[in-house]
């Protein structure tokens, strides 16, 4: 016999938010997948019992984290997994912005070309749509999915033999895309209007890190309030673990050399497996500070320092939680970033082999990785006064992927 296990994904009277989402969502579908032979989702908590007793909220950003779990579920069970709908008046705004928001159109088997493709990983009856309130969300509110299989992406990327040269092509494509996605929501954001510009190149860049590396899709979703800016971009492919193993020695970066530094101070008491995590995503931020383009460090110096806004990184078990409570390393950080950055561009600008400036490239690169090690002491030494109110989090259940979530304060 074979049996059937739901989860609920949005409570009663709860707000469905990524901190739910890692801290209890996560822990309860990890622990019926493991005893049933199906899983369905149920998509509220009451259904259609104690309507005028029930509410649902679903927080914007939450949206790329659900698409992505429920793409390695339809991934596990080699089958779209079941979503039952319920529409009453306890369900009718958030249903009502879901589907304005596309996350139906993305999730189901959509083939209409006027409306997002769907990427056919939920499975749901479609009478239960249309027909909402009148009201409606901002049509930049939308969820998006970006993958190699889109417009003809894929056979275009085999034309070029270097990864380089991949990966300029696919920036070009998607500078265009994020522009038309989120600039009129960058505008609105007095922190982001006048960089609009720099931040479509940070989130092509990090568009075009997804769907190259992750092999995977990636969904990312933009919401403007009259508070902030939300960003979440959510992809399920191979991780920072394994796209680090692919990066070659150069004179600047040897693989792994932060990671194998602050494992050696053994500071926290945690899970190595997990412990294992949170080094990764040292290890990529500190790859990202070395690097001749901008990216995902980048991202955060600019949400956090120059918006006092919040940066989260969550991969496998683990995440960071950078804000300006750590101004002193960050603006550190920046400078010798920016200083390196400097010499990346008069190198580019020769457009030659330059080694005049090695030397001193290297003493910048070694002083960003001691302000790395120190940054780390700090996150950890509060971590292990109070980790409550620390900026690491660690998970018992391990959500495959990187993702990343930043607010940017509208003043």
């Amino acid at each position: 016999m074979k049996f059937i296990k739901m989860v609920s994904i949005l409570k009663n009277n709860e707000n469905f938010t990524p901190y739910v989402f890692y801290s209890s969502f996560l822990k309860e579908v990890a622990e019926e997948i493991k005893n049933e032979d199906f899983f369905i989702f149920k998509f509220v908590e009451n259904g259609d019992e104690n309507v005028f007793d029930s509410n649902y909220r679903i927080e914007p950003i939450s949206i790329p984290l659900l698409l992505s779990l429920s793409e390695q579920l339809s991934k596990f069970y080699k089958e779209p997994i079941e979503l039952l709908l319920y529409k009453n008046n306890a369900t009718k705004e958030v249903l009502n912005f879901l589907f304005k928001s596309d996350f139906f159109w993305v999730a189901g088997d959509n083939k209409i070309p006027s409306y997002p493709l769907g990427r056919n990983i939920l499975n749901f009856e479609n009478s239960y749509l249309g027909d909402f309130i009148k009201n409606d969300p901002r049509p930049d509110h939308r969820v998006r999915c970006y993958s190699l299989n889109d417009d003809d992406l894929q056979s275009k990327l085999d034309d070029y033999k270097g990864e380089d040269e991949k990966r300029d092509f696919l920036i070009s494509e998607y500078v265009y895309t994020v522009r038309e996605h989120f600039q009129e929501l960058l505008f609105d954001n007095t922190n982001t209007s006048s960089k609009t510009d720099y931040y479509v190149e940070l989130l092509s860049e990090l568009i075009t890190n997804g769907v190259l590396h992750s092999k995977s899709n990636t969904f990312a979703l933009m919401f403007l309030n009259k508070f902030s800016t939300k960003f979440s971009i959510s992809d399920n492919g191979i991780g920072f673990q394994e796209s680090l193993n692919s990066k070659a020695e150069n004179f600047l970066y040897k693989p792994f050399e932060l990671k194998n530094k602050i494992e050696g101070l053994n500071i926290l008491k945690v899970n190595s497996k997990i412990l294992n995590n949170l080094h990764v995503i040292f290890e990529t931020l500190y790859y990202s500070s070395l690097k001749d383009r901008r990216g995902l460090f980048d991202l955060m110096i600019s949400v956090v320092l120059e918006s006092k806004g919040y940066f989260r990184l969550h991969s496998d078990n683990s995440q960071i939680i950078v804000s300006n409570r750590m101004n002193n390393e960050l603006i550190e950080l920046s400078n010798l970033r920016n200083k390196l950055f400097n010499f990346h561009e008069k190198i580019l600008v020769n457009a030659i082999k330059d080694s005049r400036y090695d030397d001193d490239m290297i003493s910048v690169q070694k002083d960003i990785m001691s302000c790395f090690v120190r940054l780390y002491k700090n996150i950890c030494d509060k971590y292990n006064n109070d980790y409550r109110y620390s900026s690491i989090r660690f998970y018992n259940v391990k959500f495959k992927g990187v993702h990343i979530e930043v607010e940017i304060p509208n003043t």
